[in-house]
């Protein structure tokens, strides 16, 4: 009994209560929406374990400057066991089985500064992939405001085809009343049909918009795509009284992409460096403790010293390849020259961007001021075609028209302004900003 009513408490209150929190909806601002996008998004998240495969390689890099030590071990065993003969008779100099290991330590001294330069070229690494994900950053968060914007669009157009349906509907129902009495011909019933079947269907076409919008924005935050989520609305549209030359300057000194290639000539110029390193000798110092026996542990061993131990300074210098190091340095170089061109190229392409983008400011700011007042004249018109058709001075035609316009208008209107906001988003990553 006692079990009976825990299970109908559960089904009662527990449940219910789990169903609402689950479909409680998600809110943000678009600026909370690109800071939960950068904690959460599968991107960010990439690029940061990127940069920790790059300070592993710097760890690398510097593991190569110490000794480094080796342990060998062998077996040799031999048919017949060695001998030395001499013309009065024949001396054993070995063990028919040998056994022998040894430890060496080895130690470069130096390697033409090889070692130190691809030690900096893997902490340039580090800088690259902090970089790369600066860059990322940057295109999500532009992503995020744009789908945001064109959730809130969508929704707005959910709106204005509701209105329209709803205001067909209305007319339809007019015109219904007005053929029963005879006061308009079929056709013109007709219409009014046809206009609200067709409204209809914008109407269902407008919800998967919405829908997928909601679903896309639920990506970006890695969110389960039917999850329920809502945007705050545009409040106020900043004005756009822009410098083309201060912030094409300010794109240039901050976008990461510039500072990337910077970065990338950097690694060149070490790579000429690691190039003309094969020109100077290698020198290490290597130490070496080993025994040689007849059993296992190669501590036995009747005919020589059973352990020794060793130190020496080795050099090693290969002063001809043919060209080769040359040909490696002046390649290295001539990438350099390609960086250095690809950075100039660069630049000019962030100027036309910021330049693109505060041109197509200034238009979608136009476009807002001429909508709103078209939006005005539109619904004043619709009104006053409403009341003609009541006293039977137009005709259906006339009232279609008039809610075309005034659909038309609502839609000039929210897509110049939130297209107006992503064009800000646009600039804002042009000029590497968030």
């Amino acid at each position: 009994m006692i079990m009976k009513t825990i299970c109908l408490f559960i089904l009662i209150w527990i449940l219910p209560l789990a169903a609402m929190a689950q479909e409680t909806p998600l809110f943000f601002t678009v600026d909370q929406a690109v800071k939960d996008a950068i904690l959460r998004n599968p991107s960010i998240k990439e690029a940061a374990e990127y940069i920790s495969g790059a300070r592993e390689a710097v760890k690398s890099s510097r593991a190569d400057l110490f000794a480094k030590a080796s342990l060998n071990y062998s077996y040799t065993g031999l048919d017949q066991q060695p001998i030395m003969k001499t013309v009065q008779q024949e001396t054993f100099t070995a063990h028919a089985n040998q056994y022998a290991w040894d430890l060496t330590l080895a130690q470069p001294l130096f390697t033409g500064f090889a070692l130190s330069t691809t030690l900096d070229i893997a902490k340039l690494g580090v800088k690259d992939q902090k970089i790369q994900r600066e860059m990322a950053i940057l295109d999500l968060a532009r992503d995020v405001k744009v789908t945001c914007y064109n959730f809130l669009l969508t929704q707005k157009m959910l709106l204005v085809a509701e209105s329209e349906a709803t205001s067909l509907k209305a007319h339809r129902e007019v015109a219904r009343e007005f053929y029963n009495q005879e006061l308009i011909p079929k056709n013109d019933l007709l219409r009014s049909e046809v206009a609200l079947a067709d409204s209809i269907q914008t109407l269902e076409k407008t919800r998967a918009s919405v829908d997928y919008a909601r679903s896309l924005l639920n990506t970006l935050l890695d969110y389960d795509v039917n999850r329920p989520v809502s945007v705050a609305d545009v409040e106020t549209v900043p004005g756009s009284n822009y410098e083309l030359v201060r912030l094409a300057q300010h794109a240039i000194d901050k976008r990461p992409l510039i500072r990337g290639l910077k970065n990338t000539l950097d690694q060149t110029r070490l790579s000429e460096k690691l190039a003309k390193s094969s020109l100077y000798p290698k020198v290490s110092l290597v130490g070496q403790y080993g025994q040689n026996g007849d059993d296992l542990s190669a501590a036995n061993n009747d005919y020589t010293n059973s352990q020794n131990a060793s130190i020496s300074l080795q050099v090693g210098w290969t002063f001809f390849e043919w060209g080769k190091t040359r040909a490696d340095v002046k390649q290295t170089l001539h990438k350099g020259k390609a960086v250095q061109e690809k950075i100039r190229g660069t630049e000019n392409t962030v100027r036309l961007e910021v330049k693109n983008a505060l041109l197509n400011l200034e238009v979608a700011e136009k476009n807002i001021k001429t909508a709103q007042k078209s939006l005005g004249q539109a619904r004043e018109n619709f009104r006053i075609t409403n009341v003609q058709y009541a006293q039977q001075v137009v005709t259906s035609n006339i009232v279609l028209d008039a809610r075309s316009f005034l659909t038309n208008a609502d839609t000039n209107y929210y897509q110049a302004l939130y297209g107006y906001m992503a064009y800000l988003a646009d600039l804002a990553r042009a000029l590497g900003d968030l």
